[in-house]
């Protein structure tokens, strides 16, 4: 890289309130110090309380989703990647990962994340509770390892409806799309 296109990637990283990135291979080990670096950023920021954990624990609940949901990437030798931005705008924080994810499960990812977006926090929580009741998950989705909270929870601890994107990627024959998802808490 050019370092003056470092320069304008960091200077555009701090105009939009960037204060943590990282993109690469994911693994337990990389998530863990990701977590520790993030926990000094937030006390740097004096943050703490119910919003410093509900930051951190989204940023937790994307990271391991990045992991355990990605295809291994196209010429990784095995390996899982991923990106993950937190960043502070005003008063929120919000959290952007992206990742990869296999075509076949896009509309999947579409119908859990959708319906979120239109629930009241109320409908939300109620959701949340029944499907931490749902002892039936695995026979309805036989791919999501949590039990459907993920999404659910990323919906109840942001203070905005969650946002994302698929987008195909080029050149797999459309096997793999990039999948963005973003939460403000």
């Amino acid at each position: 890289m050019q370092l003056d296109l470092f320069s304008v990637f960091r200077n555009t990283a701090d105009f939009n309130g960037v204060l943590f990135y990282y993109n690469g291979s994911l693994s337990q080990n990389v998530i863990a110090t990701m977590g520790d670096a993030l926990k000094q950023r937030l006390e740097s920021q004096d943050t703490s309380g119910p919003k410093s954990r509900r930051l951190f624990s989204s940023f937790i609940e994307m990271v391991q989703n990045a992991l355990h949901y990605s295809p291994d990437a196209p010429d990784s030798a095995g390996e899982k990647v991923g990106a993950i931005a937190v960043g502070k705008r005003d008063d929120k924080y919000f959290i952007v990962c992206g990742n990869l994810v296999e075509q076949q499960h896009v509309e999947r990812i579409r119908q859990k994340i959708e319906p979120l977006r239109n629930m009241t926090m109320d409908e939300i929580k109620k959701a949340y509770r029944e499907q931490l009741k749902n002892d039936h998950h695995s026979e309805e989705d036989g791919v999501s390892k949590g039990a459907g909270l993920g999404f659910l929870t990323l919906a109840r601890d942001a203070s905005e409806p969650i946002e994302y994107s698929l987008t195909p990627v080029d050149g797999h024959e459309s096997e793999l799309a990039y999948f963005y998802l973003k939460a403000t808490v």
